[in-house]
């Protein structure tokens, strides 16, 4: 098993929860006071708004299921790592995340990207 945080663990499970007391319970559990969130689609600051986010997300998209495709990758409170969104076990999109953390552990702000990086060209 990767060394994965433990509000890592909660964000990860709060994306795949489907009820909106559980989404809330994860990312309570993962987020710190007024934690940020931002990917090419959305922006949350807080528990209640990113909460409002996933029950969206979890509305579109029922049956999909949110995975790390790698450890994590950590310093001077940050963290990075890949992940994948499946459907059936099948990739509809992949990704990354920097995550940024307080002295205690809470996730300060989240940024996510989709796809891999552009080529250099």
């Amino acid at each position: 098993m990767f060394n994965r945080p433990a509000c890592l663990v909660s964000y990860f499970a709060a994306w795949n929860s489907h009820g909106i007391d559980e989404i809330r319970q994860h990312v309570s559990d993962a987020f710190g006071t007024n934690t940020r969130y931002f990917d090419p689609h959305r922006v949350a600051t807080g528990v209640e708004e990113f909460s409002a986010c996933l029950a969206e997300f979890r509305t579109q998209r029922p049956d999909a299921e949110i995975v790390w495709t790698s450890g994590v990758d950590s310093h001077h409170h940050l963290h990075r790592y890949t992940w994948e969104v499946r459907i059936a076990k099948q990739a509809i999109v992949a990704g990354y995340d920097v995550v940024e953390v307080d002295v205690a552990g809470k996730i300060v702000a989240v940024f996510s990207f989709f796809g891999p990086l552009p080529d250099i060209g």
